[in-house]
């Protein structure tokens, strides 16, 4: 499954009607007061879209997949096959509200509501012939629906072709993590499936992110001032001169640039063969097909703007119990990773480097970035970020191209980040990024990533 921003989602014309969440429990007293806290990452994503509020300048933040369905669309199983993936999966279910106490202090309340008590309401935004306009105006109702200060922060869409109907979930990224929109797809097939035949969707039982959240907090708070991993993210930001790593050269004319719209888009660096002929070259030198493409990363970087070493930030998921491996929520840390590039270094001595780096890492990955800009006494804002996820085990990833399955990110603004999202599937490995665009990011981005590129090949070549 291709992770692509909205502007490349290529939708055929249709019918469109939106699904939108509703419950009949609207007194305050029908929903459950819950004491499992928001996890941090919640919690910091609450506090910031109340500040952008405050400041007017809110920006959408949703993940969102589409998918298709075969054959004439059977309404009543699909409500059903909706119905059954909120109750599967309690985050969606659960309310998050900011409350101000007597002393001017913000905490966030949980309350949540049991399985069976949602419903869906549904709206015809009339038949789109125009792909462009579609997309626009899906575009435009997953932004206004997937609030994160008000429930229900997700949406269902159609758009009903005759031959068949493409599904749209969105949500916002309180209530999901990327690898929580891979799974979308095939659960509710097997749902919808389930309901035309009357059968069991036969999906394994999902772990509820709430239950995660209480332990998430309590190993958090016993991070403090002298902890190990306080000390390793300490010694990485000072290796920055007090700030997380950016891109290997500037993308923007200044520090102070205001907020700029991202630019982007998504490259395959191997096929299928190409991406077996890599891992087996990097297992012979002792790595893997990450450390590898990060080495390649790294030795580009070294190559054009003669870096000798290479920083970023790698997120890292947090589905430590099996439970949680089909559980929709936001499990990921972010760990530090920070490699010697030197001029002599040949790819499997790099790519070692980046083994280690990330081995070191990974562990850091359980402070989350708001606790640590406390305890260091500045906040840390990320700017450059590599990310990598082998998609193949997923359930369903046989099925996606069957099923023009895509997963989606909302747009963004920004005038610094670039991030990069390594994805392999069972077509290859491809490379989906992120830059400002402006006149810098637009030049440098595109050629750093085609030079990485060839050398990714060359390597997997064996040359």
């Amino acid at each position: 499954m291709k992770f692509i921003d909205m502007w490349d989602l290529d939708v055929r014309p249709g019918q469109l009607t939106t699904w939108r969440p509703k419950t009949d429990s609207l007194r305050t007293a029908d929903w459950i007061p819950d004491g499992r806290p928001a996890s941090y990452l919640q919690e910091a994503h609450l506090h910031g879209a109340l500040r952008s509020a405050a400041e007017g300048r809110r920006g959408p933040s949703w993940l969102a997949t589409t998918f298709e369905l075969p054959g004439p669309l059977d309404l009543d199983a699909l409500r059903a096959a909706l119905l059954g993936w909120v109750d599967r999966h309690e985050t969606l279910r659960s309310r998050l509200r900011p409350v101000v106490d007597g002393a001017g202090v913000t905490r966030i309340d949980r309350a949540t509501l049991p399985s069976g008590e949602i419903d869906l309401v549904r709206d015809d935004f009339g038949t789109f012939a125009d792909s462009g306009a579609l997309r626009a105006r899906i575009e435009n109702v997953l932004d206004e629906d997937t609030d994160p200060l008000v429930w229900p922060s997700f949406v269902f869409l159609t758009v009903e072709h005759g031959d068949s109907t493409t599904v749209c979930v969105g949500l916002d990224h309180l209530n999901a993590d990327g690898y929580s929109v891979l799974l979308i797809a095939y659960e509710v097939v097997q749902l919808y499936r389930a309901a035309v035949e009357e059968s069991d969707p036969g999906l394994t039982p999902a772990g509820s992110y709430l239950d995660f959240t209480g332990p998430e907090r309590e190993a958090v708070d016993l991070l403090h001032d002298g902890h190990h991993v306080v000390r390793g993210w300490r010694e990485f930001v000072a290796e920055g001169g007090g700030r997380l790593p950016e891109f290997p050269t500037p993308v923007t004319d200044g520090p102070d640039r205001p907020a700029t719209a991202q630019n982007g888009g998504l490259d395959w660096l191997l096929d299928a063969a190409q991406a077996r002929a890599l891992d087996v070259v990097c297992k012979q030198e002792g790595g893997d097909l990450f450390s590898g493409i990060l080495a390649c990363l790294a030795m580009t970087a070294r190559n054009r703007y003669g870096q000798e070493r290479f920083r970023t930030l790698v997120p890292v998921h947090t589905r430590a119990q099996r439970r949680y491996l089909r559980s929709l929520g936001w499990y990921v840390g972010i760990a530090p990773v920070s490699l010697p590039v030197h001029a002599e270094d040949g790819f499997a001595q790099v790519m070692k480097e980046a083994g280690e780096a990330l081995r070191i890492a990974r562990p850091l990955a359980d402070a989350p970035l708001g606790l640590l800009g406390e305890l260091l006494g500045h906040p840390l804002e990320p700017r450059f970020m590599v990310s990598y996820m082998d998609a193949r085990w997923v359930p369903g990833a046989r099925r996606w191209a069957d099923w023009n399955a895509r997963a989606l990110r909302s747009r963004r603004f920004d005038a610094h980040e670039v991030y990069l999202w390594v994805v392999r599937s069972h077509e290859g490995v491809y490379l989906s990024f992120r830059f400002p665009d402006s006149e810098l990011g637009r030049t440098v981005v595109p050629a750093y990533l085609e030079e990485a590129r060839r050398l990714v090949r060359l390597v997997a070549a064996g040359l």
